[in-house]
């Protein structure tokens, strides 16, 4: 409990330093060796990351600026709300509906709620996939400019990703309002992981492509993020994980624990609570590390393990929370009595191994995820 408490500490350290680095610019990854942030001047799609770790700090160092910058923040980004983009799920869901449920701002509920209804609008006509969309922001961080990226960005295309950033709004949304759309909505787009992007060993495929119209299967795209077509890539696997865990724990259908648990043992039978490699099958001894992936699966079994009472059924994923927080303390700085960067970095996050865009960085949400998760232990819950 210790080491916990002393990680979450080195983790708002962290914060206090971005945030005097960046100034008005969001931090995306950050250089392992100075620990200077490379910024992104619109957000991109950790916004709400960042956000929700100023809220978080706020609340852990008892420092009301910071919780009232986390609501500027909010105010700056409203103008995406209506972007074709997958990731207003995390955007909304880690600003404005997390930002309502510490402070009970009635301003950042509609806000939330809003977003929710937008997200919803934009699932696929025919199977209710929810789809990367045709504005997508991640794109301004990876710097791709080839042509099968630039087809992809359309709401016919489907990534493993789409079970977090796109649902978890979903799954608030209908906690908050008892609204059905929200729930046959999510689960829609489970099916969809379930029947198309799950292979007989547990691995996942990346991104498939559905006619918007009428869900018709169009095929697979080539990776934009994994090693090879026919490998795993590492942090997708992770989002398949970490989103059917959310199903489970927003609804207690023990179908989605069955398909959690054949998307873990994949991952376990790999490296177990080891960090994984960014992409599962990359031959490579020197193969980059994803520290954010780790951490991303550790923010959904954190969640799972304030249950009270824990479910009998949940166990067999909440014994493997501690090896792994274990393990991923082992790379934020300082890692020795030498280490003269800036404390409470999480090392060796990977954006995207195959380009060599900041394959071995800092990343923020690698650090918003781990930070996530020691907060949901030390204050047993989430506000979404």
């Amino acid at each position: 409990m210790a080491e916990r408490s002393k990680a979450l500490e080195l983790l708002c350290q962290r914060v206090l330093s971005t945030r005097e680095q960046i100034g008005d610019a969001w931090a995306h990854n950050a250089d392992p060796e100075t620990g200077q942030w490379n910024t992104v001047a619109t957000g991109d799609w950790v916004e709400g990351h960042w956000i929700d770790m100023l809220r978080m700090t706020g609340d852990l160092l008892d420092r009301p600026d910071l919780v009232e910058e986390a609501f500027r923040r909010t105010e700056s980004v409203r103008y995406k709300l209506e972007l074709d983009d997958m990731f207003r799920g995390h955007r909304f869901a880690y600003s404005a509906a997390r930002l309502y449920g510490a402070t009970g701002d009635q301003h950042m509920r509609t806000l939330a709620l809003a977003a929710a209804w937008a997200m919803r609008s934009s699932a696929n006509k025919g199977n209710g996939a929810m789809p990367v969309g045709s504005q997508c922001q991640v794109l301004g961080a990876v710097e791709f400019a080839d042509e099968v990226v630039k087809g992809a960005l359309s709401r016919n295309t489907v990534c493993v990703d789409n079970v977090h950033p796109a649902l978890i709004l979903d799954w608030w949304a209908w906690k908050e309002t008892g609204d059905d759309t929200f729930l046959k909505g999510a689960e829609r787009m489970h099916k969809v992981l379930e029947d198309h992007f799950i292979r007989e060993d547990g691995s996942t495929i990346e991104n498939i492509m559905f006619n918007w119209e009428t869900g018709e299967l169009i095929g697979e795209i080539p990776t934009l993020l994994g090693y090879a077509d026919d490998s795993c890539w590492s942090r997708g696997q992770s989002w398949a994980i970490a989103g059917t865990l959310w199903a489970y724990e927003h609804t207690r259908n023990t179908h989605y624990l069955q398909t959690a648990k054949k998307l873990f043992d994949y991952w376990w039978n790999k490296v177990g609570a080891e960090i994984p490699p960014w992409d599962f099958d990359d031959p490579s001894p020197d193969a980059p590390l994803d520290t954010s992936a780790s951490a991303i699966v550790c923010s959904a079994l954190a969640r799972l393990a304030v249950l009270d009472p824990l479910p009998e059924e949940a166990k067999p994923f909440t014994d493997r929370l501690e090896p792994m927080l274990e393990n991923l303390c082992k790379h934020l700085t300082p890692i020795d009595d030498q280490d003269e960067r800036p404390v409470g970095m999480l090392l060796d996050g990977c954006m995207n191994g195959r380009k060599k865009v900041a394959p071995k960085n800092e990343t923020i949400w690698g650090d918003f995820f781990l930070m996530e998760a020691l907060y949901c232990l030390e204050k047993k819950g989430l506000y979404s």
